[in-house]
């Protein structure tokens, strides 16, 4: 009896007789209490929806079985005819202007460090390149000057003639500057034109296959759409099923004794 004491209230009074032992400690229960409850939870989808949940395993499966669960959208045609085409760009026509640019800035590096035909050893290239053309202006020239010499009595003197292959030289040197001076401005300004365009035509052949994978992509994002209406529905059949509005089964059970 101590033992079943202790249990139930932990503090017990002993004194040797049984009658006084129970009198001391009538505040102890020593039967059963009455009006104890015991409720029983049991979760999940009520037993009127059970029926269709098993149709939507089914349907689950089965999407599962076909590959509807993982489907993944195939590139369109039109997402493949730009790769080609941006792929055909970047072997030919961009490579072309690509190599066209080097070049070009090549010239433009030449004219920033005074090399090639921007350098001073240029008048003298030049020259040799267009020596039967300053043969003739020479000789051209220094008749011209014998014409007036002789138009003004002074034809045969040394200083008429030195001052003939003067200006037959200062014809000549002229001639020299102005070409150098134009092929300068020539090359300058092709090189500039060929980076511009090239900048330009890079950016137009672009273009076109950027806004022809733009249309796949579109086209691509509603066929995965498609391709996944299975999946989200399903999605959204189950979800309804954790919804307040199904909710749960709750049971109860009374308990208690004496």
């Amino acid at each position: 009896m101590i033992d079943q004491f202790e249990d139930l209230m932990g503090i017990v009074i002993e004194t040797g007789h049984a009658p006084l032992d129970k009198k001391l400690n009538s505040h102890i229960c020593y039967g059963g209490g009455g009006g104890g409850r015991t409720t029983t939870s049991e979760s999940g989808v009520p037993k009127e929806f059970r029926p269709y949940v098993t149709e939507g395993l089914k349907d689950a499966e089965a999407a599962r079985k076909s590959g509807d669960l993982s489907y993944v959208a195939d590139m369109t045609q039109e997402q493949k005819d730009s790769l080609d085409m941006q792929k055909g760009l970047a072997t030919g026509q961009l490579q072309t202007i690509a190599d066209e640019s080097s070049k070009a800035r090549d010239i433009l590096g030449e004219a920033s460090r005074g090399e090639g035909i921007f350098g001073t050893g240029a008048y003298d290239t030049v020259a040799q390149d267009m020596s039967t053309r300053l043969q003739g202006l020479g000789n051209q020239a220094r008749g011209q000057a014998q014409t007036a010499s002789a138009l003004k009595g002074g034809l045969g003197s040394a200083r008429q003639q030195a001052m003939q292959e003067k200006v037959v030289t200062d014809t000549m040197f002229d001639a020299v500057g102005k070409e150098v001076d134009a092929q300068r401005q020539g090359r300058l300004g092709a090189a500039k034109d060929v980076i511009g365009t090239g900048t330009d035509e890079a950016t137009q052949a672009g273009l076109g296959a950027a806004a022809l994978e733009r249309v796949g992509t579109t086209k691509q994002a509603q066929d995965q759409r498609e391709g996944d209406a299975t999946y989200q529905g399903l999605q959204r059949f189950f979800g309804m099923l954790g919804s307040p509005a199904v909710g749960s089964t709750t049971t109860q059970t009374q308990g208690g004794g004496k």
